[in-house]
């Protein structure tokens, strides 16, 4: 679906009035970022925040020369129409994932001069970007794995386009195209056509070279003609569909194979064109995000580590050009977490502790020198408990400081049997034995808690930064506790007794008392009140006993009929009215409150006695 524009004036005839017109200056131009979550969105006078491409794109100005970034995350679209001048870039190739949701075309660019899209990976639609009526279009740095049905880049006649540095893996069509276009320092791999031409169009050297195909295109052009064509492995780091890394490893041909006489300035800089999406002087500088990152073990004061390698080329070679710059990991520690870690206690020092892999051999690596410290937390406070069949439910607040929590239980108090139940705030006790007292309470405890994540950065020697400059973006984070364990006290002690909350015979589904049928739920007041007074009041002597062993042979039946005959249920509730209330004064009030309102009902009891006499005296003859 395109998106529509109403353009009112030419854009060169906006400038011209905004240029002419007394004490008016063009607007200044807007970068428009995506997230994929609207929570990492700040938006300012120059940065606006979305959370979908498409929104972004229609806000885009084009006679203000606005750009957009699209942020790592994956992006499922509907089609987009491009009919306006800007740049669409991604901030880390291998991670800023534009999908089509399996069909239709992801881009379409029409009627437009002057776009670039670079630095993003294009999956599972049946086209990837298609090019029609429009020029100066820059596709660089992206990798295409669209599928095996898919085409991934489409020019049609009439439409000029550069396509240089991307990588182009497992497509059905790498590229159509209708006409000459630029096709330069790409690499072609696993496609089942890698390009293909129409009208029997032959591509010309001058247009295509320096690129890379790691098997034959026996249906596409001829290829014979073309210079500098290379037919090799070449040697990605993990193409894998779960991590997608295009990365160049170690002694891969296509390192330094690419033409750099379209980067004079840039190849004078860094001596270096490689082939593919991560070549280029517009190529990504993150290197790939550092997986798998576990712990393997803890003392007192390390914690051991390890990792999957980064084999890139840029991780894995001393040098560029026997520049001697070092390359590695950097472990980042500390007691709070993700991008705040704070570590100085370690034998490095300082955090981050970089890891030059020239000097120490990593992964495996190992945190040494450690002082963890911590102070007793306090004790929790253990909120009412609830029961059912065999089982208690406990809960309780979290306690600051506290890393984990106990739960001790037993039938006498105070409760010796610990249950360590980790960094929780409820719990549930089961397994135990109906109408047995139990007594329980909670205790925290704190231990020094590490949180760690790893990067990796390359042998560029330049400024490094997480996810920004030649560093990846923090790995998952890990944690590890280790030192010496403080516990608080006990939290108050409380007691309960777990019981069946369907009252016996059993009626599957639809047996309770006849309190629940009335209120609805079990744990409503009223019941809880009736239940309270049937524990203190009935099963403390034998005619209570009794009275509660006929009414569990006969409640049940009167409940399922309730159940049956909703409407029952008002009429219930007020004849239980009495009952409840009886029940709710005698369980929820003080000794000396009972003993006064039985004072006051003797009296009223004597009183009435007294008057009833005299007003027969005095009846009329």
């Amino acid at each position: 679906m395109k998106l529509q524009r109403l353009h009112l004036l030419p854009a060169a005839a906006l400038i011209a009035l905004a240029i002419g017109a007394p004490g008016t200056a063009l607007a200044a131009a807007t970068e428009r970022v995506v997230y994929q979550s609207s929570a990492d969105c700040t938006s300012s006078d120059t940065v606006k925040c979305y959370t979908t491409v498409k929104s972004a794109i229609e806000a885009a100005d084009e006679t203000q020369g606005d750009s957009i970034t699209i942020k790592p995350g994956t992006y499922t679209t509907e089609p987009l129409t491009l009919d306006i001048n800007v740049s669409i870039t991604g901030t880390e190739t291998a991670r800023t994932i534009i999908s089509g949701g399996g069909s239709g075309t992801i881009i379409t660019i029409s009627g437009a001069s002057g776009i670039s899209i670079r630095k993003l990976t294009f999956i599972s639609a049946t086209s990837g970007i298609r090019v029609t009526n429009s020029s100066s279009v820059d596709i660089t740095n992206n990798v295409f794995w669209l599928g095996t049905s898919g085409t991934a880049i489409s020019v049609e006649s009439s439409s000029l386009a550069d396509i240089i540095n991307d990588t182009f893996y497992q497509n059905g069509t790498a590229i159509s195209t209708a006409v000459n276009i630029t096709i330069k320092n790409n690499i072609f791999s696993n496609n089942t056509h890698h390009v293909t031409a129409s009208g029997g169009l032959v591509l010309s050297s001058s247009y295509f070279t320096y690129n890379a195909f790691n098997d034959t295109n026996p249906d596409g052009p001829d290829l014979t003609s073309t210079t500098n064509l290379l037919s090799v492995d070449p040697l990605f780091v993990d193409p894998a569909t779960a991590t997608r890394d295009f990365h160049l490893q170690e002694g891969s041909p296509c390192i330094d194979a690419g033409d750099t006489s379209i980067y004079d300035t840039w190849y004078s800089v860094i001596n270096r064109s490689d082939i593919g999406a991560y070549g280029g002087p517009n190529a990504d500088t993150i290197p790939f995000q550092v997986s798998e990152l576990t712990i393997t073990g803890t003392t007192s004061t390390s914690i051991s580590l390890d990792w999957t390698s980064n084999n890139s080329y840029l991780i894995t070679t001393d040098n560029i050009n026997n520049a001697g710059n070092p390359r590695g990991y950097r472990v980042y520690y500390g007691s709070t977490s993700t991008g705040t870690y704070d570590g100085t206690d370690a034998d490095e020092g300082t955090s981050p502790i970089k890891i030059d892999l020239h000097t120490v051999s990593a992964p495996p690596y190992t945190l040494t020198g450690l002082s963890p410290a911590v102070t007793a937390p306090a004790a929790p406070t253990l909120n009412p408990v609830e029961f059912a069949n065999e089982t208690l439910i406990l809960s309780w607040p979290s306690v600051s400081g506290a890393t984990g929590y106990k739960v001790y239980y037993g039938t006498s108090s105070p409760p010796t049997t610990p249950l360590g139940v980790g960094n929780v705030t409820s719990y549930t006790l089961t397994g135990l034995t109906n109408g047995t007292t139990y007594y329980v309470a909670v205790s925290s405890y704190a231990q020094t808690t590490y949180y760690i994540a790893v990067t990796a950065y390359d042998n560029t020697n330049q400024t490094l930064s997480p996810g920004v400059s030649h560093e990846s973006a923090y790995s998952q984070e890990v944690t590890a506790e280790i030192g010496s364990v403080l516990e608080s006290g006990l939290s108050n002690i409380l007691s309960e007794y777990p019981e069946s909350i369907t009252a016996y015979p059993n009626l599957p589904n639809k047996g309770c008392f006849i309190a629940t049928a009335a209120y609805g739920y079990y744990s409503a007041p009223q019941v809880q009140a009736l239940r309270e007074f049937r524990d203190k009041y009935l099963m403390t002597n034998t005619p209570g006993r009794a009275f509660v062993g006929w009414y569990y042979t006969y409640g049940p039946f009167a409940a399922q009929f309730i159940n049956d005959h909703p409407g029952l249920k008002p009429v219930v509730r007020v004849a239980l009215l009495p009952a409840v209330g009886g029940a709710m004064f005698m369980t929820r009030t003080s000794a000396l409150t009972k003993m006064f309102a039985l004072a006051f009902i003797g009296l009223m009891g004597v009183g009435s006695v007294w008057v009833y006499p005299r007003r027969k005296n005095h009846r009329p003859r």
